[in-house]
């Protein structure tokens, strides 16, 4: 295996261990930043493994810089399980606030591309999981930070789903996992500014359906 610079690696438990109630309070500020993707990483890793512990016997990393993928090229896999050695679950994680709607599309062509970039790679996973969190209803933001009106991710998902294909092309390795919460207040908000500091509630567990 070709050498990696490390973002992080650790067998078990987690530095830090924050969860994803704790994540999801600060999710709209600086999202394109690495402190908010590393928490993001943080938080679905830490879920996994408190729902579903035998995880717990891989040594993991973020943004692990994968070579050898079905490209011929690296491929960045934001959480990578190892075992003896060898990567053997990768977690490929989103979090979109906004605009869900437009890009839902997209979102399962990616889902569905990345399936294949990793399962005919040079490795041989056990378990691709792609782990998405949405807003049941999210804010669209006009240019100024004011709010136009509100989408539903929820319906939009379950309507444009990805899993039916990944089974059958992969049977119980591959699935998608989409983790769904409400905003507190949400239809009192005005701005972006109001969404820097939110409370989420009802919050859907993380959930595998192929063990």
């Amino acid at each position: 295996m070709a050498s990696n610079t490390l973002i992080k690696f650790f067998e078990g438990e987690i530095e830090g261990d924050i969860m994803l109630s704790e994540f999801l309070t600060t999710t709209f500020v600086d999202v394109r930043s690495a402190r908010r993707t590393d928490e993001l990483h943080d938080a679905i890793l830490s879920e996994l493994l408190d729902k579903y512990p035998r995880y717990k016997k891989y040594k993991w990393e973020f943004e692990y810089n994968l070579k050898g993928d079905a490209f011929g090229g690296a491929f960045k896999v934001d959480i990578l399980g190892f075992k003896n050695g060898l990567p053997k679950v990768a977690i490929l994680c989103k979090c979109n606030n906004s605009n869900i709607g437009k890009n839902i599309y997209n979102f399962t062509n990616t889902t569905i591309g990345e399936s294949a970039r990793l399962m005919y790679s040079e490795y041989k996973f056990e378990k691709i999981l792609f782990v998405s969190v949405y807003p049941r209803k999210a804010p669209l933001f006009k240019k100024d930070g004011s709010i136009r009106s509100f989408d539903t991710p929820y319906t939009y998902k379950e309507r444009v789903n990805s899993s039916r294909i990944l089974h059958e092309q992969y049977g119980n390795i591959v699935e998608e996992v989409n983790i769904f919460y409400d905003i507190e207040n949400l239809e009192s908000k005005k701005s972006r500014e109001d969404f820097y500091k939110i409370i989420p509630k009802n919050i859907t567990e993380i959930e595998l359906k192929y063990e």
